[in-house]
């Protein structure tokens, strides 16, 4: 997955419309960030999941908010926005193994997290930092779920 897409949010409440932006951009769509504001609902306080997924929805996405832990979060497919530090969004776009990507269902810290992030660019963490920004700093693999939106384009998303 080289290159994929990372845009840089222009104000600090841009994160989930810049998702948005990011994810229609990996599966060839290019939208305007202006058009996701509205689309998303975003405000001063920027935009709920609700409205990210409405918004979604109304581009061609398939959507379903969940909370889980990392060992489904890797059988869930990809990219998908996550919830970020309690107050932002940011891209999953790949999770590998040192064992290989196959293996990154397995539990360890081992894994290795691919995030497209307005705020800051691609980025990568290890499981123990991921999981400190995903669920908080008493985080552990098995007993503690995050936040996330899977999304899956449909027909009506490539019209």
């Amino acid at each position: 997955m080289k290159g994929f897409p990372n845009y840089h949010q222009p104000d600090s409440k841009d994160c989930g419309p810049t998702c948005l932006k990011i994810i229609a951009k990996h599966f060839g769509k290019t939208l305007s960030l202006p058009k996701l504001r509205q689309l998303s609902e975003t405000h001063r306080e920027g935009s709920s999941l609700l409205a990210i997924s409405t918004a979604a929805e109304q581009l061609g996405f398939r959507t379903l908010g969940v909370k889980l832990n990392t060992i489904k979060l890797a059988e869930a497919p990809l990219p998908c926005i996550l919830h970020w530090n309690n107050n932002h969004f940011v891209v999953l776009y790949k999770i590998t193994s040192k064992a290989g990507i196959f293996n990154a269902k397995k539990r360890g810290n081992d894994k290795t997290y691919y995030i497209s992030d307005p705020a800051v660019g691609l980025i990568t963490y290890n499981e123990t930092e991921f999981l400190k920004f995903w669920i908080g700093n008493n985080a552990t693999t098995e007993t503690e779920e995050g936040i996330a939106l899977l999304l899956e384009p449909t027909p009506k998303f490539y019209q």
